[in-house]
């Protein structure tokens, strides 16, 4: 009896100590600084999108937190009064937990179908892959699975690319809109398991689902991922049930409930390979349960649970890839290795620490689809960056993660509103939804969000700390969660879409750390704090003190890249880009109305409008900016900044499925009102203009002159 209680002080004390050192580094960096995607310039004067930080202030978090404290300390009491009334108690008593969790349903889902319906956004990057597959497929096209296609290289793609197949038999080929709201419903169901989690954690409590479902819907970041069409929400929805039918299991011991669970990890497996996590995590509670349960048949019970979790994920993702091989006439490939990923988690990308850089299809086909080579060289790899960190960890090691670890956890919005920018859409964007998108209505909800974070994250200390020595060990699934998607992504290819699962997880313990730090701020439960209990606290904060002055805390924690970066977050003096609808124009010079932009055997050039070389150009948001694409020959307008920002062109079909990945290019046009329908179209600090003279189109200084003027139309 003494081992098992020594075992589970052991299992218990550990999962929180290392849940709340995660939550305080992260509650720490939250407060001291703020991470967004943002822009810079290169040295050959390009532009590039990078992930900035700009200094926050603690002192501005910790008033929010009091007024936040205080404002709940009066909502609590408004509560109680009105209930000892009997004008308000009646109707409070007919507001129950299922009526609020319909009302709050209702409303989410009825903002999301709006979301969709009033902006329309097509598919872009790799979820617009995906989606076109699928359409492909419905044309009896499988040559994405041909050698170098997308699904030769990433073959574990096909169960999200399948069920999209299926889903256009119902609700026809092309309807991304479709697709989109069963993002909701998926959604939808996240938000209710969380939920119906937080009342299996705390049944004592019977306040917490409300308020847990009412906190995850107005933390808004994961809702504007229901146009995301990656299969992020249809996994995280598939593995929440998973966790849900593992703990009924754990209250009821019914054989029906590990079915459930086994299908429905091995479903979301199918969507995205690493929900294997909440897998994991299932298993370790259930080993814990053998452990500690008394009685052989409970034991073995455990055991064949995790065992058909397992066989669920094989039988799931084997069927699927069956399915496949069946419907294309392809075999599944190998596609590239795994462990590729972490080479890339651990490098320095362009967009940010771990992000991807193109190293997995480099080394893919550089030993020429080896599975055995690239392991071996990315395993080489791998070694490498790690020896190179603990040679020199406080200017390499420490540094690095630490600023990974900002990318993909302390960009309040998650980048929600990021993969809603620059894509393409019939509708055309509104003023306030492109304002919310990527306007100053993004500025104010990023701020609000940056606030709200730091709550989120106290919210979750509070809950350690008030819980420290609670004895249900189960109400800590959620956070074995979190910690395993932590570690993950720490070595794994980084990205905040990626860890925002993980995140959405915690907020019901920040719901419970902040409902039960407000109940002990009643005069009488107030506890009173122990002498170690101060002295530790007072320890800590000089710690936290003296490390605050120190050149690591700055290159750790108090992340800033500068007043630039600042301006970009606030949107400060930035070039104010032309509102131009995606679609097709003719772009004449403002020297010569006559004349027409063109492109003939890869040269820019002007020719008389109607002439039969004359084309239309596509305009359309590529990356944050505009592109210009030649209708007819499909090449793309753009930039060589390695040959002195010299003027070219590059074939394109709108998804990048020619394009050269070794052309250095840029091709990300700024277009500038210039006042009389008039335009300057701007790239890395050049504007395009036109030489009445010669007659040739060229690159020169940005200067606004009447050569750099260009009529669209």
């Amino acid at each position: 009896m003494k081992l098992q209680k020594c075992f589970y002080n052991i299992v218990n004390y550990g999962i929180r100590i290392i849940f709340g050192l995660i939550v305080l580094g992260l509650c720490l960096q939250s407060m001291f600084s703020t991470s967004f995607i943002g822009v810079i310039t290169r040295e050959d004067g390009s532009l590039q999108d990078r992930t900035l930080n700009i200094a926050d202030s603690p002192i501005k978090h910790l008033i929010v937190f009091v007024l936040f404290v205080a404002a709940m300390v009066c909502m609590r009491k408004l509560w109680q009064k009105a209930k000892q009334q009997e004008k308000w108690n009646g109707y409070l008593e007919k507001i129950t937990t299922p009526k609020l969790m319909k009302v709050f349903a209702i409303v989410v889902g009825t903002a999301g179908f709006l979301w969709i319906i009033v902006t329309q956004l097509e598919a872009g990057s790799d979820p617009a892959k995906i989606y076109a597959l699928a359409m492909q497929w419905r044309e009896n096209d499988f040559s994405g699975y041909a050698e170098g296609g997308y699904l030769f290289r990433y073959p574990y793609q096909a169960g999200i690319v399948l069920f999209y197949y299926f889903l256009s038999f119902f609700l026809g080929v092309d309807n991304f809109i479709g697709l989109q709201l069963v993002n909701v419903a998926a959604l939808l169901l996240v938000y209710y398991l969380l939920a119906k989690l937080a009342k299996f954690y705390w049944k004592e409590d019977e306040k917490v689902q409300a308020l847990v479902y009412l906190g995850i819907a107005v933390w808004v970041p994961i809702f504007f991922y229901v146009t995301y069409l990656y299969g992020i929400l249809l996994g995280m929805a598939c593995s929440l049930a998973a966790v849900f039918w593992a703990v009924k299991y754990l209250e009821t011991r019914k054989y029906r409930y590990m079915i459930a669970a086994a299908l429905c990890i091995g479903i979301a497996t199918v969507f995205k390979m690493n929900c294997l996590i909440y897998l994991v995590a299932i298993a370790c509670f259930l080993i814990y349960d053998m452990i500690v349960t008394s009685g052989w048949k409970n034991k073995l019970r455990s055991l064949l649970f995790i065992g058909l979790m397992i066989l669920g994920v094989e039988c799931c993702n084997n069927a699927v890839y069956s399915y496949v091989e069946n419907l294309t006439g392809y075999e599944t490939p190998e596609g590239e290795v795994m462990v590729s990923w972490i080479v890339m988690g651990l490098q320095e990308t362009p967009l940010g620490p771990g992000h991807y850089s193109g190293y997995i299809g480099d080394v893919f086909v550089k030993y020429n689809y080896d599975t055995e080579k690239i392991t071996e060289a990315s395993i080489a790899d791998i070694k490498k960056i790690l020896t190179r960190m603990s040679e020199n960890p406080l200017d390499q090691g420490i540094p690095f993660f630490a600023r990974k670890n900002a990318f993909q956890w302390n960009d309040p919005t998650f980048i929600g509103m990021v993969l809603n920018e620059n894509r393409q859409t019939d509708l055309g964007m509104s003023d306030w939804t492109e304002s919310i998108i990527s306007g100053k209505a993004s500025v104010g909800l990023s701020v609000w969000l940056n606030y709200m974070q730091t709550l989120i994250l106290l919210g979750v200390l509070c809950y350690i700390v008030l819980h420290w020595r609670s004895k249900n060990l189960y109400e800590l699934f959620g956070a074995v969660i979190f910690v395993g998607g932590y570690i993950f992504h720490f070595f794994w290819e980084s990205s905040s879409s990626y860890t925002i699962p993980y995140f959405v997880i915690i907020i019901p313990y920040a719901v419970k750390g902040w409902l039960d730090f407000v109940r002990r701020l009643e005069v009488r439960t107030i506890v009173k704090p122990r002498v170690m209990t101060i002295v530790a606290v007072l320890v800590w904060v000089m710690l936290l003190f003296g490390f605050s002055r120190t050149n690591l805390f700055a290159r750790t924690i108090a992340l800033n890249d500068g007043e630039d970066a600042r301006d970009q977050f606030y949107h400060l003096n930035q070039i104010e880009e032309a509102d131009i609808a995606n679609g097709y124009y003719t772009v004449s010079p403002y020297l010569a109305e006559d004349l027409a932009l063109a492109e003939q055997d890869g040269e820019v050039k002007t020719v008389p409008v109607g002439n039969e070389i004359s084309q239309k150009i596509a305009i359309a948001e590529q990356e944050k900016r505009k592109s210009f694409r030649f209708r007819d020959s499909e090449q793309v307008l753009a930039v060589l900044p390695e040959e002195n920002n010299r003027l070219t062109t590059y074939m394109d079909d709108s998804m990048n499925m020619f394009y050269d990945f070794e052309l250095k290019a840029d091709a990300e046009w700024i277009v500038v009102s210039a006042g009389e329908d008039c335009y300057y179209i701007v790239l890395n600090g050049m504007a395009l203009a036109y030489d009445g003279e010669t007659n040739q189109v060229y690159l020169e200084d940005y200067e606004q002159t009447d050569a750099q003027k260009w009529i669209i139309r």
